[in-house]
């Protein structure tokens, strides 16, 4: 679990450390933890852009859940506390790859790889990586990564290996909560030289089959702000009632 030290809001948050597609990150005074405030936007892909009801508390809760779940794992993470609207993480030196882990082939990925039908278990899960920079996003592999010297052999593996075992975990704990997991997206980043899970784990970087009614759960894939909502509630609702039985 995530260690605590005495007060690190001391009050207040600071500047601006970054603002992202779904939250904002702001210094306190003690350094190496952040502020994190979600937004009730979400941009998705920098194309469209979803205003999700209650998610800076939705957000909020399930990420802690999440996050401390997977610590018990020993999956280290960049979360540090939540309690109610404030949420605290762990400052990271950002590595600007998406990994994706692919356990079904998803809608968008069976249109792109005419081999897959949509919803096809694959016999070996498929990792895909994706470069984000200010030119764009770019589909690259180990190689591309350690020619523009981005990752070195033994972080990539580092960085490998977590992502195997964040999937493993997490396609259990969707499992036992009505859902089979098809994909997810994973951010990783550096705190005090460890490789750790940053970012988020959410309904918007995942992939998910609803037991009961056999629908795709997928924000980024979501027509719209009514129906990205509706995706959200589903998945809180799902995890969050199982913490407050079992508590």
């Amino acid at each position: 679990m995530a260690t605590k030290v005495e007060d690190p809001l001391h009050g207040k948050k600071g500047a601006i450390v970054s603002r992202g597609s779904s939250k904002i990150l702001y210094s306190l005074p003690q350094d190496d933890i952040l502020f994190a405030e979600f937004r009730p936007e979400v941009a998705i892909n920098g194309k469209k852009v979803f205003r999700i009801k209650e998610r800076p508390r939705i957000a909020s809760e399930l990420q802690a859940f999440i996050f401390a779940y997977l610590e018990t794992y020993q999956i280290p993470t960049h979360f540090f506390s939540q309690s109610g609207g404030e949420f605290l993480v762990k400052r990271l030196n950002i590595i600007p790859v998406a990994v994706t882990v692919r356990n079904l082939a998803s809608q968008s990925f069976a249109k792109r790889f005419k081999h897959f039908k949509s919803r096809q278990q694959l016999d070996f899960p498929i990792f895909e990586y994706v470069l984000k920079d200010e030119s764009g996003d770019f589909l690259v592999n180990d190689t591309h990564l350690y020619a523009l010297q981005i990752l070195s052999p033994d972080d990539f593996r580092t960085m490998n290996r977590l992502a195997s075992k964040v999937d493993a975990v997490m396609k259990s704990f969707f499992e036992r909560r009505g859902f089979i997991l098809v994909d997810i997206t994973m951010k990783f980043g550096k705190h005090k030289g460890m490789i750790i899970l940053g970012d988020e784990i959410s309904p918007e970087n995942i992939t998910v089959i609803d037991n009961a009614t056999g629908e795709e759960i997928s924000v980024a894939n979501a027509r719209d702000s009514r129906e990205a909502s509706k995706q959200y509630q589903l998945v809180y609702d799902r995890v969050l009632p199982s913490v407050k039985r079992k508590a």
